[in-house]
């Protein structure tokens, strides 16, 4: 009895406080005892208007992410920190947004400063997920809000493959 009592006592200490820190932290087995508890919990949104996905795409928890991404009601939730799309390619978490694209993620939505994934992608000079988005059909052409294009951002860069990719 007494080990059995430390034993959830260690367990309990360790769970995620919330289905948001369980998203940037947990694992898939605490996610899935709050999908269990309350299914609509996956959609719920912070204080800020993020998701369980995009802090889970942002914080590179991949195993969460991957079950997020079969359970969420909207794999493209936008928020005015932008996608859980926009989240894994502004931190560079290529299997993420592999994931997300492969699931349907829609790569030329934009956040509240008219972005789209693409444009961060090429403004922090990530060839490999510029290509992965232009496989996905993202728009090199899309203006955000300060007129910018993701090929007026490659042309800043000067980079020969990152422009060459872009206009293929």
């Amino acid at each position: 009895m007494k080990y059995l009592v430390l034993f959830l006592a260690l367990n309990f200490s360790f769970a995620q406080s919330d289905i948001f820190d369980c998203a940037r932290t947990g694992t898939v087995e605490e996610m899935e005892m709050f999908f269990t508890t309350n299914p609509k919990s996956v959609d719920a949104l912070n204080d800020r208007g993020s998701s369980p996905l995009t802090l889970a795409a942002y914080y590179n928890n991949l195993e969460v992410a991957k079950y997020l991404i079969q359970k969420v009601d909207n794999i493209n939730g936008n928020s005015k920190d932008g996608t859980p799309l926009m989240a894994a390619v502004v931190k560079g978490h290529t299997e993420i947004a592999k994931a997300l694209i492969g699931a349907g993620a829609d790569p030329n939505l934009t956040d509240a400063n008219g972005a789209t994934a693409l444009h961060y992608a090429v403004l922090f000079n990530n060839q490999e997920l510029v290509s992965l988005l232009m496989d996905a059909n993202a728009s090199a052409f899309m203006k955000n809000d300060g007129g910018q294009s993701p090929l007026d951002f490659a042309k800043m860069h000067n980079d020969k493959t990152l422009n060459s990719i872009l206009k293929n």
